[in-house]
């Protein structure tokens, strides 16, 4: 692989306490042939996970961004970033020497638009996420890496996962409103497939995510009601809008529906402009899966 290439390595971080230097550090020792630099941006933490980075010694570039309100960060990190390729990580990973190199071959390649590892959990893993899913959209977020026969993926990992910058831009970045980082990622993942895109798992790959118990405690991932029902008003039909009701109301309670006219105001241009460029629809990614709602 050609050493003219250059990545963007970009975390997210909110009250993250040790997991972004254990992640760092696993970076900094990792081999590779390419050369990139990383962006951390800061969502407004209060615990001074990101204060060691003022001496911290890497061998590589790297930037610290202020999340700014109504901005994805990940939209902020890609305007800033200097890399062709971008690869989108947790701070709970161990990474493996060349993985990046291996990750983005199908990219550079041509072979896929955006890729991601095997994700393992670590052993050392204390504090693994529970969630409050139900039904076969959901629970096939956690049935990661779900694929077809020839390793297509549904969904992209919420832990990591990489594309051209170009491609990122040209599919719009991530969209604005998501509280999790999970539902984010599942509707870059749903879009971009709508609009002619695919996404592939890249099994010679493996990363491992540690998942430790961190203050204050982070529980966005356990209120997905509002951010299913934005993906539903951007991408579904009638059908599947009222499911997405019916379930986030039986989970979370009819008050949770009381914000959706918001939702559905917020999300009106985006799905009018979706609408024009896919050349596929939510009937067809469903029954391509085989994804029962």
């Amino acid at each position: 692989m050609s050493f003219q290439v250059n990545v963007s390595i970009i975390f997210t971080v909110k009250n993250d306490g040790v997991d972004l230097f254990m992640t760092m550090e696993s970076l900094k020792v990792s081999l590779t042939s390419l050369y990139y630099e990383v962006i951390i941006v800061n969502e407004g933490s209060i615990d001074g996970c990101c204060d060691f980075l003022m001496n911290y010694k890497f061998d590589r570039p790297i930037k610290l961004l202020k999340g700014q309100p109504g901005l994805p960060s990940r939209n902020l990190a890609a305007v800033h970033a200097s890399g062709d390729y971008l690869i989108f990580c947790s701070p709970r990973l161990y990474f493996e020497d060349y993985w990046m190199d291996l990750l983005l071959q199908p990219v550079i390649h041509g072979e896929a638009d955006c890729v991601s590892p095997v994700m393992e959990t670590h052993e050392s893993s204390r504090n693994k996420p529970e969630y409050r899913y139900e039904g076969g959209l959901l629970c096939s977020f956690h049935s990661f890496p779900r694929t077809r026969d020839d390793d297509e993926l549904p969904w992209l990992s919420k832990e990591c996962f990489a594309i051209g910058r170009v491609k990122f831009q040209e599919a719009g970045g991530m969209e604005d409103g998501f509280c999790s980082k999970e539902l984010e990622t599942a509707e870059f993942s749903l879009r971009l497939r709508l609009l002619g895109g695919s996404c592939r798992l890249v099994s010679e790959v493996s990363l491992k995510v540690v998942y430790r118990q961190n203050f204050p405690c982070d529980d966005s991932e356990s209120r997905w009601g509002e951010d299913l029902l934005g993906l539903a008003h951007l991408h579904f039909n009638d059908m599947r809008i009222e499911d997405c009701r019916k379930l986030v109301s039986r989970i979370f309670g009819p008050v949770m529906l009381q914000n959706e006219s918001g939702i559905l105001e917020r999300t009106a241009v985006s799905r009018e402009k979706y609408k024009t460029r896919r050349i596929r629809d939510d009937s067809f990614f469903f029954h391509y899966f085989g994804i029962a709602f």
